[in-house]
């Protein structure tokens, strides 16, 4: 019977880290969600999953047209890398409250200047932007991210995300876009203006997500148990 739960509790916790891992090891943007139409700080996060190498440069490719474009961007600093900004014309400018618009960003490169620098194995990096101006009729922004090892290792993380059709194994980064601020009263904070906004929704994202998980693992846990119960009851009889 003790081999029998012990068994069962090897499955049941495998059960939870096939689910819980995978998503880990994306990149993905933090926070999660932001305002339509509004302005936010992103950071993409970019885990280094190999034992032997270490993350030396990551690209990220901007929505251009026909998708909806970001009109404003600027890159965070970070030390240790050296970031290079490629913008793209637009054939039709894009008019905004701080003008008309003719080129966006399109990429952003960031490359390791010094080995200390990269993202060691076990780590993830957080490369960050500023995005003024999210688009206001869309429900999210896909970006593409391209993840360079020091071993010459590169992982596209370009794989279509919809509702449509499954995850694949190498999913693009994408930032859900939610209601105007001014259609989201229930979203409190301790002080005013659009970045409040976004750590708001951040919070409740991951607190959902923990959630979840703590979930999975308690239904793993009463496996446990009423396999035992059913195991004891069947020797009984």
């Amino acid at each position: 019977m003790n081999r029998r739960i012990v068994r069962a509790s090897a499955l049941a916790g495998a059960i939870v880290c096939a689910i819980a891992t995978p998503a880990a090891a994306h990149v993905t943007i933090d926070p999660p969600s932001a305002p339509q139409g509004g302005n936010a700080k992103l950071s993409f996060i970019v885990p280094n999953e190999e034992t032997g190498a270490t993350v030396t440069k990551i690209q990220i490719a901007f929505p251009t047209p026909p998708a909806t474009p970001i009109p404003g961007v600027t890159v965070g600093q970070k030390p240790g890398w050296r970031s290079k900004v490629t913008t793209k014309r637009l054939a039709q400018p894009l008019q905004t409250d701080d003008g008309t618009v003719t080129e966006v960003v399109s990429q952003i490169d960031w490359v390791a200047t010094t080995p200390a620098a990269a993202v060691k194995p076990g780590e993830f990096g957080e490369f960050t932007i500023d995005a003024d101006g999210l688009p206001d009729d869309e429900d999210h922004v896909a970006f593409r991210a391209v993840q360079t090892y020091s071993n010459g290792k590169v992982v596209r993380w370009i794989d279509p995300v919809t509702e449509e059709s499954p995850e694949g194994a190498f999913p693009q980064p994408v930032l859900e876009l939610t209601g105007p601020v001014s259609a989201t009263p229930t979203t409190s904070s301790v002080s005013t203006g659009d970045a409040t906004t976004v750590i708001a929704s951040s919070t409740k994202d991951n607190s959902a997500r923990a959630l979840g998980v703590i979930g999975i693992a308690l239904g793993a846990v009463a496996l446990v148990f009423a396999t035992g119960a059913l195991i004891r009851k069947r020797r009984s009889a």
